[in-house]
């Protein structure tokens, strides 16, 4: 009556407000997260609706090894950039400025050949269009005008298992999920522990992997945080190789691995009956390769061993003396 509060009240007061106000404020994060989420929905969904634009085959590969990969005539202009905001998934596609849209890269009336089994390394200075070939060879987009093989069968041919399960392709930025070391290289596929390992062992990612918490079993992060570049990279290797791929691609794969790990590696995949394209700017790592294309404006402007290269090409002599000043 006179506005007094017991001891009691007081207790059951605040131990009341405690119990409603944890509710409350997981609600208003929820209703901060809301707004994010729902553009992320749109993004996702515009990316989803996309149309697939491929178009496979039904040949698949025959045989055990290496694949002999050949490229007749390849030419690729990245197409020009068009700007769109994926949260309106009807939004209109606009060209981009020529300040947006910068040079069209990529190569032009490419031919070589990979001999089953051997490595080729492909040097040339930035924007040359090695990662554009690169990713020819695998079919992540399909050239312009002339024809890739893959064991003398045309590369748009082949089926979309095929593909997969022959060509693996490693890119200098390696995505690692928030999972263990062991799902992050089998990728949901059931393989042996010993595949796992041994291929493992070939990126020369057994031994740190060991020296983890809890093995194979740690988790690395959201995208690897738990782990550095290089680590990141050799996991990312050994991803490729648990599935005995018949062509491996390395995009700079090994760019953040010291030079020695590095040899370990071009090594141990010189043991293996694969056929294997690095993007190489280390003179170690080219040694290593069979033959050297040397690429230069999206042409291929000689090949051959380093040595012959490094004699009587000079822009080939200065790029790696370039990369040696540099390291």
């Amino acid at each position: 009556d006179q506005g007094m509060m017991t001891a009691g009240t007081l207790v059951t007061f605040a131990y009341l407000f405690r119990l409603i106000a944890m509710p409350m404020r997981i609600f208003a994060w929820l209703l901060g997260l809301l707004p994010a989420a729902v553009v992320g929905k749109q993004r996702v969904n515009a990316v989803l609706n996309d149309p697939d634009t491929f178009f496979y085959g039904s040949d698949d590969l025959e045989g055990e090894g290496g694949t002999r990969a050949h490229a007749q005539s390849v030419g690729y202009l990245h197409p020009e950039t068009t700007l769109r905001d994926l949260g309106e998934e009807a939004a209109e596609v606009r060209p981009a400025t020529p300040s947006e849209n910068g040079d069209r890269r990529g190569i032009e009336e490419v031919s070589f050949l990979t001999p089953s089994g051997q490595t080729i390394a492909l040097v040339g200075p930035t924007g040359s269009g090695k990662s554009t070939l690169a990713q020819l060879l695998v079919r992540l987009f399909d050239p312009d005008s002339g024809t890739i093989l893959l064991d003398d069968i045309p590369l748009s041919n082949l089926s979309r298992r095929s593909v997969a399960e022959s060509a693996a392709l490693v890119f200098q930025e390696a995505f690692l999920f928030n999972t263990t070391v062991k799902e992050n290289i089998s990728l949901g596929r059931s393989y042996p522990d010993q595949q796992i390992e041994r291929a493992a062992r070939i990126a020369q990612a057994h031994d740190f992997i060991m020296e983890l918490p809890e093995g194979y079993e740690s988790r690395v992060g959201e995208r690897g945080a738990a782990l550095s570049g290089g680590q990141r990279q050799r996991i990312a290797l050994a991803r490729a190789l648990v599935r005995n791929p018949r062509l491996l691609i390395l995009d700079d794969a090994t760019s953040a691995v010291d030079p020695a790990v590095e040899a370990s590696i071009l090594a141990g995949l010189s043991n293996l009956d694969t056929t294997v394209v690095l993007v190489a700017y280390r003179r170690a790592s080219i040694l290593l390769a069979d033959e050297v294309v040397f690429i230069e404006s999206g042409r291929i402007v000689a090949r051959g061993s380093h040595e012959n290269l490094y004699t009587h090409i000079p822009g080939y002599a200065a790029l790696i003396d370039a990369y040696e000043v540099g390291a």
